[in-house]
C-alpha cells in the first residue's frame, strides 16, 4: 500500500492531517511525526483535529502545529487540499463534528490506522492491526519514502509508542516495535521528559477525581471483572476535564484476580462512554462491536449517546453475560 500512495505523495502539494476525537498519544504523536516529515520534503500539511490537544500533549504542539476545527476557518482548507491523512482511526463517526467535511472533500483520503473496524473511510488504508500503535506504520511510511526522523519526529513516534504499548508492557508489542524505539531513541530523545510530560502531569482535583474513581470501583464474577465509573457531577465537584481519566480504566485490571475491566464516564450532555481493557485470550472487541464500539482484542472503547445510569446497568449486565458465556469456567 506504501507503494501505491507514493505517487500520489509526490505529485501532491496541500495536505490535512486529522485523528479522532478526544485524541491520545498515537494519534497526536503520529500527526506531529507525519506532517514535520512532510514539511521536510517541501509540502504544506495543516493538522487539523475536532478536539482541543490535552494537557499532557501540549508538549508536542509545536508552535500550535495542531489546530482545533472551526467550520469558517478550516473548511475551505479541507476542501482545497489535495490529501487528506485520517491517523489512528477507520471508523469516520469518530471524526465527530468534522466527519461530514471530510467525507465530502475532493481530497485522496489515505487511512493509516492498526485497528480492525473499517467503514470505507479512505480510498487508501495503510492498515496493519497487528501493529501496537500508529506510529509504527507513520515510522515506515517515513523509511519507505528515503526520510529519516528529526528529533521533533522521534519525539512525537516515542510518545505514540509509549502512550499505545502501555509502556511496552502490551501484549501486542513486538520485536520491530523495540527496534524502532531504539532508533528514536539514538536521535537525542528524552525519554524520561516524554514520560513526566505525558504521565507525571496531574493536578491535585486529577488525584481527587482518581480517588473516587477508585472508591466507586466494584467486581464481579468472582473478582475476574472489575469496573468503575464517574458522573458528571464528580467532574464538577473537582473542577476537572474528561481527557484528566487517561490511564483511569487500567486501575481496573490491577486487581490480583481481574481479567476485564471497565469504565465508564457520563459525558457533559449525560450520554455514556466505556472504556474497556482485559487480559489474555478475553477479546473485548467482540463485545464492543455489539454496542457500536470497536477498538482491539484488549483495548476498546464505547461511546452511547443513551442516558448515563441505565445504559451503564445495562452495559454491565450485557458484559457479565458476555464473560460468563465465553471465559467462566
Amino acid at each position: 500500500m506504501f507503494q501505491r500512495i507514493t505517487p500520489i505523495l509526490k505529485k501532491a502539494s496541500t495536505f490535512v492531517l486529522t485523528t479522532h476525537v478526544n485524541p491520545d498519544g498515537d494519534g497526536l504523536g503520529s500527526e506531529i511525526a507525519l506532517a514535520t516529515f512532510l514539511k521536510s520534503i517541501k509540502k504544506k500539511p495543516r493538522i487539523i483535529n475536532t478536539s482541543p490537544v490535552p494537557k499532557q500533549y501540549q508538549f508536542l504542539n509545536y508552535g500550535g502545529m495542531i489546530e482545533q476545527y472551526e467550520p469558517s476557518r478550516h473548511d475551505k482548507v479541507i476542501n482545497k487540499a489535495d490529501v487528506i491523512f485520517v491517523l489512528d482511526i477507520s471508523v469516520s463517526k469518530r471524526l465527530d463534528r468534522m466527519q461530514s467535511v471530510i467525507l465530502n472533500s475532493p481530497a485522496v483520503r489515505i487511512c493509516i490506522d492498526h485497528h480492525l473496524d473499517n467503514d470505507g473511510l479512505a480510498k487508501y488504508n495503510c492498515v496493519d492491526e497487528k501493529a501496537p500503535a500508529t506510529a509504527e506504520l507513520i515510522y515506515n511510511l517515513i523509511r519507505h519514502l528515503k526520510g529519516k526522523p528529526d528529533l521533533k519526529i522521534a519525539t512525537g513516534l516515542y510518545t505514540a509508542l509509549i502512550t499505545d504499548t502501555g509502556g511496552f508492557r502490551f501484549n501486542a508489542t513486538r520485536p520491530s516495535t523495540m527496534r524502532i524505539a531504539a532508533d528514536l531513541l539514538e536521535v537525542g530523545i528524552r525519554p524520561n521528559e516524554i514520560y513526566s510530560n505525558v504521565f507525571e502531569q496531574g493536578t491535585y482535583n486529577t488525584m481527587r477525581l482518581l480517588g473516587i474513581t477508585l472508591n466507586n470501583m466494584k467486581s464481579e464474577c468472582q473478582g475476574a471483572v472489575n469496573w468503575t465509573f464517574l458522573t458528571d457531577e464528580d467532574f464538577k465537584n473537582t473542577k476537572s476535564k474528561r481527557s484528566d481519566t487517561e490511564g483511569f480504566v487500567d486501575y481496573t485490571l490491577r486487581l490480583e484476580k481481574s481479567v476485564l475491566g471497565v469504565f465508564f464516564y457520563e459525558t457533559p450532555d449525560g450520554h455514556t462512554k466505556v472504556s474497556l481493557r482485559s487480559k489474555g485470550n478475553v477479546d473485548i472487541q467482540a463485545f464492543a462491536k455489539t454496542y457500536g464500539g470497536g477498538g482491539h482484542k484488549n483495548a476498546s472503547g464505547i461511546t452511547l449517546r443513551k442516558p448515563f445510569k441505565p445504559t451503564m446497568a445495562a452495559v454491565l449486565r450485557d458484559l457479565k453475560k458476555y464473560f460468563n458465556a465465553k471465559y467462566s469456567k
